[in-house]
């Protein structure tokens, strides 16, 4: 759970130049409170709901007094949906198995490991009609009128790796019209099952459909490779959202930069903090970069040390966010509070 909700953050000409946005890993909150995050917080409802109410109350009175800190929004009046299936949602419309009860608090989709001709012959799944689907969008959302919280829908690399395995990165090579089927049908999955939630929540279209695409695995190929075998689905799903994000974990961003730069109107961009910040601002003039800030290296600096990087971060940013996400046992709200004032300032 975290404080800004950097899906969908509107542009506002007066808002703070740099928001920081945090995120506590299951370990944060199982070492600080005894929250967990088994089968039942995932699968059921009331559970779900119980265990967000209660985390964001913690998160008010602890944080509550920092600049930005929190969204607005309230579980109470709302039917929740925050994530969960985790990162096995796609996974689990392929028929895949998750397992709910990893220690790591989050919920693994167990690899497939297809075949050459299993991954010729993969096909889009019924999402609409699909009984995880059914299971999760409650046609009465609860008795309430609005929802809150996103989905993990994930990105057409990282489905395709969770359905090849390593032979995925051979076929790009060796194969590259096999592999293009399977990130053809991954797209179209995906693309459907946003849909089908967003169309959910908001039934009457008052709101832009929006989407972040996750490509964690980008550093794992050439930028010739991204460029000529999966920029494509980048345009597509940007064609196909009023909103289009891609994110890219916490890698330096520059060898793709040219390709993205291809994507026209790109809402949402985020990087690792050795990215070219310049050359993403003369590519992308009208974006608001989002750069993470790694949390093993934020949990070892000292206050003094934090207010110091922030400030470098946040000025080479100019206008845009910082990442505090994956936070784990062991950081200090000291460190935390310091963040925060420190980009206020900016």
């Amino acid at each position: 759970m975290n404080g800004q909700n950097w899906r969908l953050m509107p542009d506002d000409p007066e808002m703070d130049n740099i928001i920081i946005i945090t995120g506590f890993m299951p370990a944060w909150w199982e070492s600080e409170y005894g929250i967990t995050f088994g089968r039942s917080f995932h699968l059921d409802a009331e559970t779900h709901k119980k265990t967000l109410l209660k985390m964001e109350s913690i998160l008010k009175k602890r944080f509550g007094g920092l600049p930005n800190f929190l969204t607005g929004i309230d579980y109470s009046d709302s039917y929740p949906v925050e994530r969960r299936y985790g990162d096995g949602f796609i996974p689990a419309l392929f028929g895949g198995e998750v397992y709910f009860d990893d220690a790591s608090g989050h919920p693994y989709a167990y690899p497939f490991e297809l075949t050459g001709e299993q991954a010729r012959e993969l096909s889009v799944p019924d999402v609409k009609n699909h009984p995880v689907i059914g299971s999760l969008l409650d046609k009465g959302k609860g008795g309430f009128d609005k929802t809150t919280g996103e989905q993990g829908f994930e990105g057409v690399i990282n489905i395709a790796y969770k359905l090849l395995g390593e032979e995925m990165f051979i076929y790009m090579n060796q194969k590259p019209d096999l592999v293009h089927h399977v990130f053809e049908v991954v797209w179209h999955t995906i693309n459907s099952a946003v849909h089908t939630v967003r169309k959910w929540q908001d039934p009457l279209g008052v709101k832009p459909t929006y989407f972040v695409q996750a490509d964690c695995l980008i550093n794992m190929i050439s930028s010739s490779m991204y460029k000529e075998q999966l920029l494509e689905f980048e345009i597509k799903f940007n064609q196909s959202f009023d909103i289009y994000g891609i994110h890219t974990c916490n890698w330096t961003v520059d060898p793709y930069l040219d390709a993205i730069a291809e994507v026209e109107g790109l809402g949402y961009l985020d990087m690792g903090p050795e990215s070219d910040l310049d050359l993403v601002h003369r590519l992308f003039p009208d974006l608001r970069p989002t750069v993470f800030f790694p949390p093993e290296r934020f949990r070892r600096l000292e206050v003094g040390q934090i207010r110091k990087e922030i400030s470098e971060l946040g000025k080479r940013i100019n206008k845009g966010y910082i990442l505090l996400t994956d936070l784990e046992a062991g950081t200090q709200d000291a460190q935390i509070m310091a963040a925060y004032e420190e980009a206020a300032r900016l």
